[in-house]
């Protein structure tokens, strides 16, 4: 999942000071879901059969501390928190454990909204073992919808479409809070956003 920091690079090129086409916070979100699961499927229907069965694998990488760097903005944040709070299988309360997953992932690798986030790595909190990732459909970062573990390095999917969904994901993202996109880490974000929701 280690990315390089075209991201951030993107980020700092392409953000102009001219007015962009306002977008509300609601309907981003129904647009940044089916970009997700367009792009879920068009994965699923190319490379999924080369990729290990991630339901079988006795270490995932969601949960390997050493391995998760996925950097996301704040859209994608707020469809994480709001795909568990509308859930009929979680709800808030499933919402509040993430939270307090999320804070202790951030104590225990040191993450915050300082220096050069892309490098620091931790267990996703919005993995859950026997179930996998809660936002899987809904909300899941693009990087994790591409990630699979694969047998040959030629049935790895190409990484110029995820760069494009990415792109799409931090145009939304601008239209909607009308400045630069800011990747974070999720569980920094996630926290980042329920603070405000409380100073609200």
């Amino acid at each position: 999942m280690r990315r390089a920091h075209g991201l951030a690079r993107f980020n700092r090129r392409t953000w102009r000071r001219k007015q962009v086409q306002k977008l509300t916070e609601n309907r981003a979100l129904v647009q940044l879901r089916e970009i997700k699961q367009g792009f879920a499927r068009y994965i699923d229907r190319n490379f999924g059969r080369f990729a290990e069965d991630c339901s079988k694998c006795t270490t995932p990488c969601c949960a390997d501390a050493q391995f998760v760097n996925i950097n996301i903005t704040r859209l994608e944040a707020r469809a994480m928190i709001e795909t568990l709070r509308e859930s009929s299988k979680y709800g808030p309360d499933k919402v509040a454990e993430v939270l307090d997953r999320a804070q202790a992932t951030a104590t225990t690798y040191g993450l915050s909204e300082e220096g050069d986030t892309f490098e620091k790595t931790y267990a996703c909190p919005l993995f859950e073992k026997g179930v996998g990732c809660l936002v899987h459909w809904k909300a899941k970062p693009a990087p994790c919808i591409q990630h699979g573990c694969y047998e040959n390095w030629q049935h790895l999917p190409e990484a110029g479409t995820l760069r494009r969904v990415e792109r799409t994901v931090a145009r939304l993202n601008e239209q909607v809070y009308e400045k630069p996109v800011e990747f974070l880490t999720i569980p920094v974000w996630l926290l980042k956003i329920n603070r405000e929701n409380e100073r609200q």
